[in-house]
């Protein structure tokens, strides 16, 4: 009988102790899972690294200047073991595509977006939806009032504004007319390259005529043509981006014009070209390359988890006959 005992409590402590051992198997087992979801980003289904998805929705794909952008962040992609998808409208005008592409991105899921906003104010919304998907958000080119942006990466338009205005200085008298042919109306990198370039010249008491050409080489052609039919005493035209001063440059040949000096924004192959030629007396360059390839930098380092600077000026500098040649060898470099 206590043989039988001791055999029957034998059996019941080896089943308490699978029991205990099959819970405590649970247990650790639960906690690699969320050890795994934690990492998703950086690892699939097998275990394997997994590159961060990022898409980048500029505010067009068909100029020199967003080529250079597009270039900075593949080599930067390349560099950093990422992927990157590129997208943007027709048009700069085109700002409701550029909002769908954007939402179309979050429904995607990528690991981060990369925006140059054409309309920062109306975009603010799909900003927001991506927020709330867990999607970083950082913008290139233009800031907009986001409060929840990573960060913002781009060049510092009111103190380059402020470079062509101080160039063209010494060139007008009190009381002359200056054309500033701009950008689209409302987008802030264009108004503070305009308030730039005002403020070095505020002590000039200038008049100014200010038009939109949306950064459209045609538009400008014909907002030119009318300026210079309308105002015989201009005596400057400051063109906020390059499309527009390469537009300048033509209306003003073909009103015989060509002794008002232009001076452009943005360092295109181009406008540099115009620079070499003396059809431009002067250019603000940007540094495009270091925009996409400092985003697609900050973007990984957000998926690792790491800090980054709310904001990242990434450079410009003024232009002239002097150094126009070294500038278009390294843009040169960058599009072949």
């Amino acid at each position: 009988m206590k043989k039988t005992f001791r055999l029957v409590s034998l059996f019941w402590m080896c089943m308490l102790l699978l029991v205990l051992s099959a819970c405590g198997g649970t247990k650790q087992t639960t906690t690699g899972q969320q050890n795994a979801s934690q990492a998703n980003s950086q690892t699939d289904a097998s275990g394997e690294s997994k590159k961060p998805r990022f898409a980048v929705v500029l505010k067009q794909l068909n100029t020199d200047y967003w080529r250079i952008v597009m270039k900075g962040a593949k080599d930067a992609a390349a560099m950093y073991g990422a992927d990157v998808e590129f997208l943007g409208p027709a048009a700069e005008t085109q700002y409701e595509e550029q909002i769908r592409m954007i939402e179309d991105q979050i429904v995607r899921k990528v690991d981060g977006l990369l925006v140059a906003p054409n309309q920062p104010d109306a975009t603010l919304s799909a900003f927001k939806k991506a927020k709330d998907a867990g999607i970083p958000v950082i913008l290139l080119d233009t800031d907009a009032k986001f409060e929840d942006k990573v960060s913002f990466i781009g060049t510092g338009n009111f103190k380059a504004g402020e470079l062509a205005g101080k160039f063209i200085a010494d060139k007008l008298s009190n009381g002359d007319k200056v054309a500033i042919i701009r950008g689209t109306t409302g987008n802030q990198t264009h108004n503070d390259r305009e308030d730039g370039f005002k403020k070095a010249l505020e002590s000039k008491n200038l008049k100014y005529i200010v038009q939109d050409a949306q950064c459209d080489r045609a538009k400008s052609v014909s907002v030119m043509e009318d300026i210079a039919t309308a105002n015989p005493d201009l005596k400057a035209v400051f063109a906020t981006c390059d499309e527009s001063a390469l537009g300048v440059l033509k209306a003003l040949e073909g009103a015989g014009k060509t002794n008002i000096p232009v001076i452009g924004f943005d360092g295109t192959p181009n406008g540099l070209e115009a620079l070499k030629e003396g059809k431009l007396v002067a250019e603000v360059a940007q540094d495009p390359y270091m925009i996409g390839y400092l985003g697609v930098q900050t973007a990984v380092k957000v998926t690792k988890g790491e800090q980054v600077e709310k904001r990242i000026d990434s450079g410009a500098k003024l232009i002239t006959q002097d150094n126009v040649e070294e500038e278009m060898k390294k843009i040169a470099d960058y599009l072949e």
